[in-house]
This record gives structure tokens, sequence and C-alpha cells, in this order.
């Protein structure tokens, strides 16, 4: 039986190169929300929350960050 979708919306699949740190560091935060959440709580978890975050500052700046 196939695992259930986490995102009811159409998706990209996105490769991704970090370093062991930086993976091992959003380990550990994915560990943390997994013991304080009824569902699994992985790495992907962590970005995909940490990318919407990001967006959702940059949209409140109306694009700043590109700005001189």
């Amino acid at each position: 039986m196939p695992r259930p979708p986490k995102i009811d919306e159409p998706t990209k699949t996105y490769n991704l190169l970090m370093t062991v740190k930086q993976y091992e560091k959003l380990s550990e935060i994915a560990e943390q929300g997994q013991l304080s959440s009824l569902g699994q709580f992985a790495v992907s978890d962590v970005i995909r929350e940490a990318i919407d975050i990001y967006i959702e500052a940059f949209e409140e700046e109306d694009n700043e960050v590109f700005q001189e």
C-alpha cells in the first residue's frame, strides 16, 4: 500500500546539494518536531516549512531583497 501524499497539490521534485553539517542540523530539528508531532516529521518537512517562511518574508518585503 503506497503512502498517502503529504502535499495535496501539484508538486515538483528538486535535487538539493547541501553540506553534511546542514543536513545534520536539519535532522536534529526534524527529530525534535517528530517528538512533538502526532505524525511523521522529516528533514524534507523542515525544508518545505523553511521555504514557505522565506517566500512569505520575501512577499512582505515587496521584493526588496533584489533592489539596490
